[in-house]
């Protein structure tokens, strides 16, 4: 199969900015775990797009606002985690409510002619999955034909959803749902980390298994080959599966291990894509969830959350087992992004430096599915 996207999708500005207004308007950001905005006043704060956001507790209800005071522009928070007693920025002493309105102005008469309505925070429209807290800037829905059209269902002043399927989620939702339930999951890893190349070249080293004999065949083992793995496809993203597993002593370590605090192992693993920039990889052990995206031209970021099985037997000795099993798939799960850190930068480097045309194999048509996707936005902005 011929790749839809060529070299100058990962290399040049006028595509950088292309993508990152699609992704502003058709994706939903994954920004915070729910056990990170358990209280009162709990509040994390991201940039993502280019746009600053803040999601906080206030009284048992989640608001996303940007972070950028109204005033003179002063971030209001400077932490990516943190609690306060109101939403106050720093530099003048304004204060806002959940609808992000201004609640107090220091020496308000400085404004006579106040209105209220036009300087206020941005609010977003917030939905949880399971643990998963997901921030959209854009208000509207994308119709059939790509454009965005205004959502009925969209929350007054973008207030906080019930807990359920995002847009164009319904297919993915239970599956994330049921896989980070905090009743049985608990957040064991968060990071952001950074990459030398196009956010699409890290996208496409997770779609396919290839790679894996050469760059992790000390960490995640041989490619278990066709015969082995079941590919699914779905108009909103696409999924792999395979229940191969090595033997080593720690793979079996670590079965007994889920088996004693939970009751049952499920030697399958499971990758889920959901387009445009969602990604999941999913084991008894470990449920992994990021989100890669653009920084800047060449650059891109990515933001993972990790869940590990909660202990539901063996009192103080169950729980010290989660504990241990925690930390040990915090270090695999890190090792793995490391060894695929050191190989994007070089494919982004010959995507600028050749313009040779790039072939997929049938094992890398997860690859093609994305590329139908993520090419259809710009042949709608040609029509």
């Amino acid at each position: 199969m011929q790749p839809l996207l060529h070299a100058s999708h990962y290399t040049t500005l006028a595509a950088h900015q292309h993508d990152v207004g699609q992704l502003r308007n058709r994706s939903w950001q994954l920004v915070a775990s729910s056990c990170q905005l358990r209280n009162p006043g709990d509040y994390v704060s991201v940039e993502r797009l280019g746009v600053p956001v803040l999601v906080r507790n206030f009284d048992g209800e989640l608001t996303a606002v940007q972070n950028v005071c109204a005033h003179r522009q002063c971030r209001l928070v400077d932490q990516a985690h943190g609690r306060s007693e109101e939403l106050k920025c720093p530099y003048h002493g304004w204060r806002y409510g959940s609808d992000g309105r201004t609640r107090k102005i220091p020496g308000a008469s400085n404004f006579p002619h106040f209105e209220r309505e036009n300087y206020r925070l941005p609010v977003y429209e917030v939905q949880q999955v399971g643990q998963l807290i997901f921030v959209r800037f854009s208000a509207g829905r994308e119709t059939a034909s790509g454009d965005l059209a205004e959502s009925s269902e969209a929350p007054k002043d973008g207030r906080q959803l019930s807990d359920g399927p995002l847009d164009d989620w319904d297919v993915w939702s239970p599956l994330f749902s049921r896989l980070t339930d905090s009743a049985r999951w608990r957040l064991v890893y968060e990071d952001e980390m950074r990459y030398e190349c196009d956010w699409k070249i890290p996208i496409e080293g997770a779609l396919e298994s290839y790679h894996l004999d050469e760059i992790h065949g000390e960490t995640l083992g041989a490619d278990p080959g066709e015969s082995q793995t079941e590919h699914d496809f779905d108009e909103s993203g696409t999924s792999f599966k395979t229940s191969v597993r090595e033997r080593s002593f720690l793979a079996q370590a670590e079965e007994g291990v889920v088996r004693a605090i939970s009751g049952s192992f499920d030697p399958t693993y499971r990758h889920v894509h959901v387009f445009p920039n969602v990604m999941a990889s999913f084991t008894s052990t470990l449920s992994l969830v990021y989100q890669i995206y653009p920084v800047g031209p060449q650059r891109a970021g990515m933001k993972v959350f990790g869940y590990t099985r909660r202990s539901e037997r063996w009192g103080a000795i169950g729980n010290g087992l989660s504990l241990g099993l925690g930390r040990a798939a915090r270090g695999f799960a890190k090792k793995v992004f490391r060894e695929d850190a050191r190989i994007f930068p070089e494919v982004q480097l010959g995507m600028m430096s050749s313009d040779q045309q790039r072939i997929f194999g049938r094992c890398e048509e997860r690859l093609h599915a994305f590329h139908q996707h993520w090419a259809a936005t710009y042949n709608q902005n040609h029509q």
